[in-house]
């Protein structure tokens, strides 16, 4: 597939990839792996773009240590590009910021296939592969490509954040993967990525988090309300899946007027995208993998965010089948 992938894009003048909104690890990682393969191969000097924020600490040394060059979406003039290139996520998949008018020529992915998708020239997408980078690193191989030390880091970053851990998924490719980069990163930046510095407004959250969360049986439910970013979502809902005799958590929170939520589940036999799609269905986009998924929910105007929680709530509990008399605070 990279082959198709670079005879569709050789021939464009500038490129710009883009990353999905509020970029993790996986999507960083794997437009940064891109970018390295163009430029090694086509000699083509690449853009990465995001919208909204990078907003966990892990994340930002990511792009610190690994010198990954990246811009706001919203600062750029997308006229100026005659290639456009979406990584681990697709058009109308609601995480990611495509102005009117424009669509990619290329798509790597390895979330549920989206039907706009066929549109696209060459696309890529993988329900098998734990994360994006693994595609990329499987690209790197196939082409014969030694990584540079920055790029083998966050590629190995990118897979293991997608893939270790509770409420992940990996299959052999992925650790393979892991492995095909694995001489070739820096020990010592993997270390200062995985253990960052942590702003007061994280152990605030933590505290807000421990608050707020009910246990319905076997899950967890939190409303953080207003935070300060959506990535204090998906951090808060991992911290929470740690908890003994907890199977699900679930967090949602507000960002201006979209609602984030996050759902894991320590169970691989429950297809955790599909129901993060389901209680969304009419009033949001969501998705994402066996054990792991998100969503975002608009909030309209003259409507109020405690009737979203309430209504998320009770789709969730229907779907997963517990009931909502019996709460009680951690």
């Amino acid at each position: 597939m990279i082959k198709q992938i670079l005879d569709v894009l050789k021939p464009k003048r500038k490129i710009l990839i883009l990353t999905h909104n509020n970029p993790d690890p996986d999507t960083l990682a794997a437009a940064f792996g891109l970018k390295f393969i163009l430029f090694k191969l086509l000699q083509k000097r690449c853009t990465i773009a995001y919208h909204g924020i990078i907003g966990r600490a892990e994340n930002r040394e990511l792009v610190r240590q690994c010198n990954i060059d990246i811009y706001p979406s919203t600062m750029l003039d997308f006229s100026r590009y005659d290639g456009l290139v979406v990584v681990d996520t697709q058009p109308t998949a609601g995480n990611v910021y495509i102005p009117k008018g424009f669509f990619p020529d290329v798509v790597v992915d390895h979330h549920n296939f989206r039907d706009p998708t066929k549109q696209v020239k060459v696309y890529d997408v993988r329900l098998e592969y734990g994360s994006t980078s693994s595609i990329i690193v499987e690209y790197c191989k196939e082409l014969g490509l030694v990584c540079e030390q920055n790029v083998a880091t966050a590629l190995f970053y990118g897979i293991r954040t997608d893939t270790v851990g509770a409420g992940r998924q990996n299959n052999r490719i992925d650790l393979s993967m892991m492995s095909y980069v694995l001489p070739h990163l820096s020990l010592k930046k993997l270390s200062k990525i995985e253990t960052p510095e942590l702003p007061k407004y994280y152990f605030k959250n933590i505290k807000v988090a421990l608050e707020n969360a009910l246990i319905y049986n076997d899950l967890i439910f939190c409303d953080l309300k207003d935070v300060r970013n959506a990535d204090l979502i998906a951090e808060t809902s991992d911290f929470f899946l740690r908890m003994r005799d907890v199977k699900w958590s679930f967090v949602i929170g507000k960002v201006d007027d979209m609602a984030f939520f996050s759902l894991r589940c320590k169970q691989a036999k429950r297809k955790v995208g599909m129901i993060a799609l389901n209680i969304v269905k009419g009033i949001g986009t969501g998705g994402g993998h066996m054990k792991s998924a998100g969503g975002q929910i608009p909030i309209k105007k003259g409507s109020n965010y405690e009737e979203y929680v309430l209504e998320i709530k009770k789709r969730l509990m229907k779907k997963i089948k517990i009931r909502g008399s019996d709460a009680k605070t951690i």
